[in-house]
């Protein structure tokens, strides 16, 4: 419908089409994934959001992942990603908007509030990061109700090819922005996954390390400097173990919830989240944090949906459909 893009990703093109084709008695815009399963009642409770606060721009949702039985250890390391990211879903009011499934004002979009239109139009990648920039450059509100969480089951036999796909799309989305303000935020948060995040990997193997060598060598558990750094070894296992827990708990909750918002849907269980599995896939992802990251940093274009596209400065220069030539945003433009 919206034909091969020329000035940004194929995916806000598409969305440009569809506003173009959108009824005029129509008040809001619903962009959804197509394989984003709602509750009864979801469209409803995000409009309600934009009804009744003035101040709130976008109201959003966030998908939960579920493995399957006997999933591969990327699917597993794909899904800690997405539960890393549900904690911006611990009140009504986030900073983070998820683009398969968020409602904004009609309005608000046609007359091109903030620059929207023109910052999707003219380069724009990520459309949801874009819509989340507008709304904290201008202080508005990101409406996040507690309620939209929304069950997704990944594949069972994700490879390795596939997850680094899938983490490097998500991360060099952060390479992308459309003002200053923007890209403070976005460094901000480069840095908190690829430099904090990335320690539980490290760290918990030099705690294993540490304990296992303090039996060859007791002479040295006397000395002051050993017996501090066991403790903050065993202190950090302890920690690892107890995230993990939390973590399942709150997985729990969720999967509780999603199975009473949606009573006619097949339960949800978690009897595969054991906590190896969350604990291995939480290492993982933690391992790769730093190599996608340099990866990303290293290359400035990425491929999505067999579309390769090129940045600079934060916006896409450059589109390649398979078995064309690169079109040159610039020269769409004009």
């Amino acid at each position: 419908v919206a034909g091969p893009a020329t000035t940004c990703s194929q995916k806000i093109a598409n969305i440009l089409a569809a506003l173009r084709a959108v009824s005029p008695e129509s008040r809001y815009i619903f962009c959804m994934d197509a394989n984003c399963k709602l509750h009864p009642g979801t469209v409803h409770l995000l409009m309600n959001e934009l009804e009744n606060d003035a101040s709130v721009f976008v109201a959003t949702g966030y998908p939960f992942d579920m493995p399957p039985e006997n999933a591969s250890i990327w699917a597993w390391t794909m899904a800690q990603f997405r539960y890393n990211c549900l904690s911006e879903f611990l009140s009504n009011r986030s900073t983070f908007v998820w683009g398969g499934a968020m409602v904004l004002r009609r309005a608000d979009v046609e007359q091109n509030m903030y620059g929207l239109l023109d910052w999707w139009r003219k380069g724009g990648y990520s459309d949801d990061m874009q819509v989340q920039a507008c709304a904290q450059d201008a202080g508005r509100m990101i409406a996040t109700p507690l309620s939209a969480i929304f069950p997704n089951e990944l594949k069972k036999d994700v490879t390795f090819d596939y997850c680094w796909g899938f983490l490097r799309r998500q991360n060099w989305v952060l390479f992308t922005y459309s003002s200053w303000k923007n890209w403070a935020r976005h460094m901000t948060l480069l840095f908190l996954y690829a430099v904090p995040n990335a320690s539980w990997l490290p760290a918990f193997l030099l705690s294993l390390a540490s304990l296992a060598e303090a039996p060859l060598r007791p002479a040295r558990l006397t000395e002051p400097a050993v017996a501090i750094h066991l403790a903050a070894c065993v202190g950090f296992l302890i920690t690892f173990h107890a995230a993990i827990a939390v973590q399942r708990r709150n997985l729990e909750a969720i999967a509780n919830m999603c199975n009473h918002l949606s009573p006619e849907a097949q339960r949800l269980s978690l009897a595969q989240f054991t906590p190896f599995c969350l604990g291995s896939s939480l290492l993982m992802q933690s391992a790769l944090a730093p190599a996608v990251t340099i990866a990303n940093l290293l290359n400035t274009s990425m491929e999505w949906g067999n579309i390769r596209y090129k940045c600079r400065w934060g916006r896409v220069v450059e589109v390649q459909h398979p078995h064309s030539s690169p079109v040159r945003v610039s020269q769409s433009l004009t």
